[in-house]
């Protein structure tokens, strides 16, 4: 079968496209062909031995955390009526960048046989994420604001429409006209460009002075102290990834001031317990049957351009959800 590989950390220049022996499943697993494959910006940190798991990578490795497919095979001890199941695939390590996987049986969530492979792609780890922080993490409710950073982002672009449906204000931040054009038309209430606008005080200016309620920050470095300053009393930011780079050590009493709060969120989390990973899949999917949530898929790539999907996301011109078709 076909897959990107890479043999050592480093640039894009590292994954290659190569043939390797597909895999067989083991007792308790299933084989999955692809038909769509997800790409998300940790597959870049991976990539570089930056992601939360990358003292587990063991060469040569598969990229990708997300895949969707139909089961092809099943191993001893896996019902043999799951054959011809579409699922959603998430792999407890990285290897969705390839034709086909294994992995284990509860880890395959079915879906409906009649979504298409593109909106099938787009939901589980961004869908599912911006679902347990905005129900799960912190239950918004209706009046409060939440900033959304990256908002022209997989996650950001579904969060603005689930802040939206459950009766939220929605502020976000991202780095272009294009990007808050796109945000806006989502339903973001106010969009600052970071790259012309200082978001505290913008922000500071359009809450009167109160701050916000809610912070979704897969930044990091850059905007995490700054956002505890513009936390509203009570307020909680939810931190979910590093993109800048790691936050530096704070003082927990900080938090005293306001009674503010700051909580981490992780789909592995949630994507290992089959009973959550259901719930997250059903309630993104329902949304989306019911027309409250619209997926925007930037494009479709065919694997041999894997090394330019991935400086587009790193050079943040990239929108929404990219997709690899196997």
């Amino acid at each position: 079968m076909r897959a990107v590989v890479y043999y050592e950390f480093g640039s894009p220049e590292v994954l290659k496209l190569v043939e390797i022996d597909k895999p067989e499943p083991s007792e308790g697993e299933v084989l999955i062909r692809h038909e769509m494959i997800g790409v998300n910006f940790a597959d870049t940190l991976q990539r570089r031995g930056m992601y939360a798991r990358g003292g587990m990578v063991d060469f040569p490795a598969i990229p990708g955390l997300e895949a969707v497919g139909v089961i092809e095979a099943v191993g001893d001890g896996v019902d043999a009526s799951r054959l011809g199941e579409h699922v959603v695939a998430f792999f407890p390590k990285p290897c969705a960048y390839a034709e086909y996987s294994v992995l284990p049986e509860k880890l395959a969530i079915p879906i409906p046989s009649d979504i298409p492979w593109d909106i099938a792609c787009a939901f589980p780890i961004q869908g599912m994420t911006a679902y347990f922080m905005l129900h799960r993490v912190h239950p918004t409710r209706r009046g409060e604001t939440v900033l959304i950073h990256a908002c022209a982002g997989g996650v950001g672009l579904l969060a603005i429409q689930m802040a939206k449906n459950l009766g939220a204000f929605a502020i976000g931040t991202c780095s272009s006209a294009k990007k808050a054009e796109l945000a806006r038309s989502m339903g973001a209430d106010y969009v600052i460009d970071y790259t012309v606008e200082n978001f505290t005080e913008r922000v500071l200016e359009f809450t009167n002075g109160r701050g916000v309620d809610l912070i979704l920050d897969s930044v990091g470095k850059d905007t995490f102290e700054k956002g505890l300053s513009i936390l509203a009393p009570f307020g909680r930011l939810i931190l979910y990834g590093s993109s800048s780079g790691t936050v530096d050590s704070t003082n927990p009493q900080l938090l005293m001031r306001g009674s503010r709060g700051v909580h981490g969120f992780w789909l592995v989390t949630a994507r290992e317990n089959p009973e959550l990973a259901r719930e997250g899949a059903n309630a993104v999917l329902g949304m989306w049957k019911n027309g409250k949530l619209k997926f925007t898929i930037e494009g479709i790539y065919p694997m041999e351009e894997v090394r330019e999907v991935h400086r587009r996301l790193e050079n943040r011109q990239t929108f929404g959800k990219l997709l690899l078709k196997p």
